[in-house]
């Protein structure tokens, strides 16, 4: 069923860029008479092909493609994904107003050359601002009680982050401006939510210029961090090593005490692309575990219905908040827990989902930051001391 699901959305995808090709002709013959159907529709079907496919083989570990044109093509496909939306979108509409006699016969050619100037305008604008906006980091705070708190507290700042997505497009530039920003932040404890590489560690450009960056965090009690589905496949034992020299504290379905205050457990992602090492197993809790407040990282935020009262915050990333309108405005009809704060009942635990730190794909943000999350966590003493 599966399958059949994903051909079907995969004739539906291509389908809607070929339509957005032949729409776009027609508005191209409205300005320019002579336009040959036959030259723009090879043209427009290398262009296409080439950026999607150029995307998949930018995806096989180890492909002798140099760096600059996977770059190129990560923003192009941005761009053509824009393209098609709109295109489509605008059809719809002049579609619907000519059906409906909104539209008089005569004003028809004037809307389709404003529609698509419209298309051009909204494809190269938000593509143009999408590209600039991703490289700036924004910062998120949120206040948080570990646990009801009968007498004294004590207080620790958390930052969060997920979803760098090192790789292709990640460098270290876009790294240290991370680093910079968390060390002004001044943490106690550094939290990373997984996806912390793009699926391959030899798409990882300056890697040793990279672990110096972030063994250069200043935490009072460390970085540490889980892995996402990216963080996997034939590359999985170089990304150990790489967080190893990054001194960063990997948990891999266990749990540390944190400056005997709280419990951090670190989870392996639910559904790894590729392997992971050992399956994900269940967590096992530490001795006087029940003493202290627990925080779980656990990539996805599908994950939280399996945690109960044991557990007093997780932390997630993996949906990116969409990352693209309208895409944000898709996964938060239909994620629970898209982005920011969740709690799952009364008693259930509470939970952060970051939008993360970096991008997949189009290196755009529109509608949704790149973010460090800085989280004010009260302690209560009583259950730690």
């Amino acid at each position: 069923m599966q399958i059949i699901f994903m051909l079907v959305a995969f004739g539906a995808f291509i389908g809607l860029f070929v339509h957005a090709g032949q729409k776009l002709f027609f508005w191209l013959s409205l300005t320019f008479k002579g336009a040959d159907p036959r030259v723009f529709g090879i043209l427009y079907g290398i262009l296409v092909t080439a950026v999607l496919v150029l995307f998949v083989i930018s995806r096989i570990p180890g492909n002798p493609v140099p760096r600059v044109l996977f770059l190129i093509d990560h923003y192009a496909l941005g761009v053509i994904i824009y393209m098609m939306m709109f295109v489509n979108f605008a059809d719809l509409i002049l579609l619907l107003l000519k059906k409906s006699g909104l539209l008089a016969v005569s004003l028809l050619h004037g809307a389709e050359l404003l529609a698509g100037a419209l298309v051009l305008v909204l494809t190269v604008g938000l593509s143009v601002y999408g590209g600039i906006h991703s490289s700036r980091i924004q910062t998120k705070n949120y206040q948080i009680d570990l646990r009801e708190a009968q007498g004294k507290t004590d207080s620790m700042k958390i930052v969060l982050i997920s979803d760098l997505h090192l790789g292709y497009v990640i460098d270290d530039r876009h790294v240290e401006k991370i680093v910079k920003a968390i060390n002004e932040i001044e943490p106690d404890l550094v939290c990373i939510a997984g996806d912390i590489f793009d699926g391959d560690i030899t798409s990882v450009k300056n890697p040793e210029l990279i672990q110096e960056m972030f063994s250069e965090i200043k935490a009072s009690y460390g970085v540490y961090a889980c892995l996402g589905n990216h963080d996997a496949g034939a590359g999985y034992e170089g990304m150990l090593e790489f967080l190893d020299k990054a001194q960063i504290h990997l948990l891999e379905d266990e749990e540390v005490l944190i400056g005997q205050k709280i419990i951090l457990a670190g989870r392996k992602d639910s559904g790894p692309i590729g392997g992971q090492g050992e399956k994900r197993k269940a967590l096992e809790d530490m001795p006087d575990a029940e003493k202290y407040p627990k925080i779980v990282l656990d990539h996805r935020p599908e994950n939280i219905e399996e945690y109960g009262k044991d557990t007093d915050l997780i932390l997630c990333g993996h949906t990116h908040q969409g990352q693209m309108f309208p895409f944000n405005l898709v996964t938060g009809a239909v994620l629970k827990a898209n982005y920011g704060y969740y709690r799952q009942g009364q008693e259930g635990p509470q939970a952060i989902v970051t939008s993360g730190a970096g991008t997949w794909g189009p290196p755009m943000r529109v509608g949704t930051d790149n973010e460090i999350v800085v989280i004010q966590a009260e302690i209560p003493v009583s259950q730690g001391d």
